[in-house]
């Protein structure tokens, strides 16, 4: 599982012939750090803050947690106070991961066209992904739009 999830994250241009504005393909490549809040380097949070800045939603500022467990309970109290659950997936919308389950730790932010979406996870640079890629679509915990 650990090599898909490589290879996966290897594609970082995977589907970029439907993403086409170039709001946002100057994100693609930074650098993971965490707690990152850009220009030069993000996490997965902060690439949604900027994404969400960018279009004009201000989604709430967040810590970072170094752990999982504490990043699982970070996302959750945050999504509890401050988003309503989707069914489906709407543009700008965050999309919430279960990489480590039962953990919720991490998220990205679905693109307009709602096929898309851009995240950055450890060890990895930003990246646009489709939300039914075959590793990270069962990962999927849900889909989120500000209150």
């Amino acid at each position: 599982m650990k090599n898909d999830m490589v290879d996966f994250l290897d594609c970082k241009l995977e589907g970029l012939e439907l993403f086409k504005n170039p709001q946002y393909t100057d994100l693609l490549g930074k650098p993971f750090v965490l707690g990152g809040r850009g220009p030069t380097n993000y996490d997965c949070w902060g690439i949604c803050l900027e994404i969400g800045q960018r279009v004009g939603i201000h989604y709430p500022l967040s810590f970072t947690p170094d752990d999982t467990e504490h990043q699982d309970k970070a996302i959750q109290e945050t999504r509890d106070q401050d988003f309503i659950r989707l069914d489906k997936p709407e543009s700008f919308c965050i999309v919430t991961f279960k990489i480590t389950p039962p953990f919720i730790d991490h998220c990205g932010i679905v693109m307009q066209n709602c096929i898309q979406f851009i995240h950055i996870m450890r060890n990895h640079s930003v990246a646009l992904q489709r939300l039914d890629n075959k590793i990270l679509a069962p990962r999927i915990e849900g889909f989120y739009r500000l209150r």
